[in-house]
């Protein structure tokens, strides 16, 4: 047991993380939280993701993994939070393998529907991180194909979105 405590302070000491560690973040009223799940190839555990929505007694809701079976063409978790109404978890995915570094694939969980959706099925491809404002209204960018602007500005009420 000692030499287990030992091991675990010399590698914080010298910041090397021995395991990925799993990222809990909890609803506004507390009885919900999604679990990010490191699941990347070994070394690289944080490169791929697998979200999980659980109770906060611990039971499974939902899930959706972003891993691949060559940790090239699966997703990691970069930014995720809870809506303030508590209605909503928004999440981006960055590509493992590199591919499309300019697309930032954004999802969202609804508890009312109890599914995972993407916000770019709804807005088109995402280009820049998010920000929340109000009780569920998400601020971010997207490419407009047709104007070829890569940055324009896009503000979604996700309770008004017909899926949610």
């Amino acid at each position: 047991m000692l030499k287990k405590i030992l091991a675990i302070l010399f590698l914080s000491a010298t910041g090397i993380s021995a395991l990925a560690q799993n990222k809990i973040h909890e609803s506004p009223d507390k009885s919900l939280r999604a679990v990010i799940v490191p699941v990347g190839n070994k070394g690289y555990e944080s490169e791929e993701s697998r979200v999980e929505i659980r109770t906060s007694h611990g039971r499974l809701l939902r899930w959706r993994n972003f891993a691949s079976s060559d940790g090239q063409h699966g997703g990691g978790v970069d930014h995720a939070e809870w809506s303030s109404d508590g209605q909503f978890f928004i999440f981006n995915v960055s590509s493992s393998g590199g591919h499309q570094p300019w697309h930032v694939a954004t999802y969202f969980y609804s508890r009312r529907s109890n599914k995972i959706y993407s916000l770019d099925a709804f807005v088109g491809s995402i280009t820049s991180d998010f920000k929340l404002e109000e009780r569920n209204t998400v601020v971010t960018t997207r490419f407009n194909f047709d104007k070829m602007e890569e940055k324009e500005f896009v503000k979604v009420r996700l309770q008004n979105l017909r899926a949610s």
